[in-house]
């Protein structure tokens, strides 16, 4: 067998097909000391994996989903003030029309509590798509319409336990009284709207001219919806409307949505989602890195008589090297499929367990592309780890590896195979920054990543010296373990940059940093922030009084200067800055 190995060797050297049957009989034995190494594989990619197909399900869903959410076609919306009758005339000649304003503002029940709304006030076209959720369920014509005085409402469910109402009692918004009639349970435009910061208060356009509300100033968004026709309803046609919209009324100042592009703060909020959980995924791959390296050095030194062997017999480093990390690239492959079947399958797991509980369309499918770029994800790891260890026994004598066995003597890789971990760990680093959603928070987890790698590597050393610098104890099993810290060979670096990493994701929480960023004045919930919105100065001199002889912190100069600037700076009516997504 071995007259075999070496004719083998000299006749076929360099064939990938050579490296790779040797690298298999090799793990014909079994995966022992390699569970780790596809576990840390594997849970790096399912992360990944997972992130990318359930953010791409989403999305798919919100795009298949659009006219819906959106409310039509096209949405084109005006802040603070209303359409001019020729703009709606020339939409309503386009497709149909449905007109919805939005504002927030306060209700009152009949004891005088008070509750924050986000009032909506629609026309009898609402909604265009989808169905308006109601309990109990009735005609929006009904509900909305003015009996005894009082003009109906839907809610929603959370303001009735904030002011103890029921169905049928009467609440005032402005100068107007409403009575509620039904519970609102879903909205299909609510997306598209943003969020809120109350409950919802529905009711019909002409009620809200009865409030009193509609005054020159006022934080009031009109949106005309329109659907096209059954027979041009294709993006092209949308496309157009929005180009003929422009081109005929090009000072009307319009913020204008396609389908395509229904809910822009959504779509964007979650892909900065995913792009911090494919960090965190990243992060995983990263600290199971260590366990790679640490298990492709186990085996290395379990397999040292082998390695000796196929030298001993012709063979050169470099062979030893490919047949090694061939082995390495099949069991990050083992891993990586495993973590690519688990992340693949979790947009069907969480749509079936909580698809009727899900607030946004998930339509779960399989992404190759996403799919794809975890299994890169996985390879690259598994090698920017593993060459390290692999390309260090390429230059070793025969005779030394045997002796390796007592001494434990590691030298450096060659220049050539720490150039090849470069190139590794360069196109890591430029898949991570070069698709990330937000570059520059990319770029900054990777410097992190590598300050933290070099910063725990200079512990370990630090360590390392230290215990090498401890006078000698009298006790045996103390005297031992500090000998091992130092000892050749030593487990130190290790083990201190697996507990450093480990520590540093779980300790890391950036949506609790930047919470307590937004609370001036410590950490988050240390202090409570109360804001007072559309408080006159007049009415507001007793509020700070109060607030000043109650010890609370008060700060109103920042805010009366931001007014004041707000007053003095120019207002341009006509124009404005169309957003269609494209």
């Amino acid at each position: 067998m071995s007259v075999t190995v070496a004719s083998e060797a000299a006749a076929t050297r360099g064939v990938p097909s050579l490296a790779l049957r040797y690298a298999l009989r090799e793990l014909r034995g079994g995966l022992r000391g390699f569970y780790v190494f596809i576990a840390c594989i594997a849970l790096g990619v399912m992360a990944i994996a997972g992130v990318g197909s359930v953010a791409a399900s989403l999305s798919e869903g919100l795009t298949r989903e659009g006219r819906t959410l959106l409310g039509g076609d096209v949405a084109f919306s005006l802040i603070q003030r209303e359409a001019k009758p020729e703009e709606v005339a020339f939409l309503r000649s386009r497709g149909a029309v449905s007109v919805a304003a939005t504002m927030r503002a306060m209700a009152r029940s009949a004891d005088g509590r008070l509750a924050l709304v986000e009032l909506k006030a629609v026309d009898g076209n609402y909604p265009l798509l989808g169905e308006l959720m109601l309990d109990p369920k009735m005609p929006v014509a009904d509900l909305l319409a003015e009996h005894d005085g009082a003009f109906g409402s839907a809610v929603d469910s959370t303001l009735l336990a904030r002011l103890d109402l029921k169905l049928g009692d009467r609440v005032t918004v402005g100068g107007a009284t409403y009575q509620i009639r039904s519970v609102v349970g879903a909205e299909p435009d609510k997306l598209a709207g943003g969020v809120g910061l109350g409950p919802r208060f529905l009711v019909s356009e002409a009620s809200l001219r009865a409030t009193g509300l509609l005054q020159p100033g006022s934080l009031m968004r009109w949106i005309y919806r329109v659907r096209l026709p059954d027979n041009a309803n294709d993006d092209r046609a949308a496309i157009a409307l929005i180009d003929g919209t422009r081109n005929a009324l090009p000072e009307a100042g319009w913020e204008i949505r396609s389908r395509n592009n229904a809910s822009p703060q959504l779509e964007r909020t979650i892909s900065r989602f995913t792009q911090f959980l494919t960090l965190v995924g990243l992060a995983a791959l990263l600290v199971g890195g260590v366990g790679v390296a640490n298990a492709v050095k186990s085996h290395i030194d379990r397999r040292l008589e082998v390695v000796a062997s196929f030298k001993a017999l012709g063979a050169t480093g470099r062979d030893v090297f490919t047949i090694y990390l061939t082995q390495v690239v099949v069991l990050a492959s083992i891993g990586s499929v495993i973590g690519l079947a688990a992340g693949a399958a979790l947009p069907f797991v969480i749509v079936g367990l909580f698809g009727k509980l899900l607030p946004l369309p998930v339509i779960p499918a399989l992404h190759p592309d996403k799919l794809a770029l975890s299994f890169i994800y996985g390879q690259l790891t598994a090698l920017a780890f593993g060459l390290w260890p692999l390309g260090r026994v390429h230059d070793v004598p025969v005779a030394a590896l045997f002796r390796e066995t007592v001494t434990s003597e590691w030298h450096r890789p060659r220049l050539s195979y720490l150039a090849l971990m470069a190139v590794v760990i360069a196109l890591l680093i430029a898949v991570a920054i070069g698709l990330a959603y937000d570059r520059r928070v990319a770029a900054v987890f990777v410097a992190s990543s590598i300050a933290v790698f070099a910063l725990l590597r200079a512990i370990a050393a630090g360590l390392i010296a230290l215990a090498r610098r401890l006078p000698r104890s009298r006790i045996t099993m103390l005297r031992l373990a500090i000998a091992n810290i130092h000892r050749p060979g030593a487990l130190t670096p290790s083990v201190v940059l697996s507990l450093g990493l480990g520590l540093a994701v779980l300790v890391h929480h950036p949506d609790r940093r930047q919470s307590e960023a937004t609370v001036p004045g410590g950490a988050a919930g240390s202090r409570a922030l109360v804001l007072f919105h559309r408080y006159s100065f007049d009415r507001g001199r007793p509020l700070r009084r109060f607030l000043q002889a109650s010890g609370a912190g008060f700060d109103a100069g920042r805010r009366a200067d931001a007014a004041r600037a707000h007053r003095r700076r120019p207002r341009r009516q006509g124009r404005g800055t169309p957003s269609d997504g494209r």
